[in-house]
């Protein structure tokens, strides 16, 4: 992919990644995994696991992060800027037009506003479970997952020391994670049995 490509492509899913990081990652997918076959399923879980321990935006991370696997340091730099120049470039319209925008919607704007957040709220949830089914693969992986999600939630955990917690446990106990089965083509064949 040239970086131009890179850029542009960047720049649509600034465009429509409208709700967060859930939003993000749903579009990454689509047109990096699905669309263009750059990029798989588990890159971007790999991705979202490296730059959730760092501070500040997760998604403009995961964003650099890709831009960099796919482009270099440039590529990093473009992904990122085309990511952030539409929010940028709405926010700025926005701030001028605040005012006006709220007086004249009024108690229309509080439903509309909860009902894209249910929208954004349930693309999350299922952005995460495709992330997340090939990235499960195993009893302990669901625990951990089904952990972390609990403690989370109850607890509102800082999702870093979750994922810092899940990878001592990944070093401390490998044996409960497995290994993952190496691709057919890799497999040795099976020896025909003797008649």
């Amino acid at each position: 992919m040239s970086l131009p490509q890179l850029w542009w492509l960047f720049i649509k899913i600034g465009l429509a990644a409208f709700g967060g990081l859930g939003v993000t990652l749903s579009l990454i997918e689509r047109y990096l995994v699905i669309d263009r076959r750059v990029l798989t399923a588990k890159d971007i879980t790999e991705a979202l696991t490296y730059t959730k321990l760092l501070p500040g935006s997760t998604g403009v991370q995961v964003v650099g992060y890709l831009g960099y696997r796919l482009g270099g340091w440039p590529g990093a730099a473009l992904a990122t800027l085309g990511f952030l120049l539409p929010a940028f470039l709405l926010i700025l319209v926005l701030s001028v037009l605040y005012e006006e925008i709220t007086a004249g919607l009024g108690r229309v704007a509080t439903p509309a506003l909860r009902g894209l957040t249910a929208a954004v709220a349930g693309i999350l949830v299922a952005t995460m479970y495709r992330l997340g089914k090939p990235a499960v693969t195993t009893l302990a992986g669901t625990v951990v997952a089904m952990a972390a999600c609990a403690l989370g939630i109850a607890f509102r955990m800082n999702p870093a020391w979750l994922v810092l917690a899940a990878g001592i446990l990944g070093i401390l106990m490998p044996h409960w994670f497995g290994r993952e089965p190496a691709p057919k083509s890799f497999r040795p064949k099976e020896k025909e049995t003797e008649r």
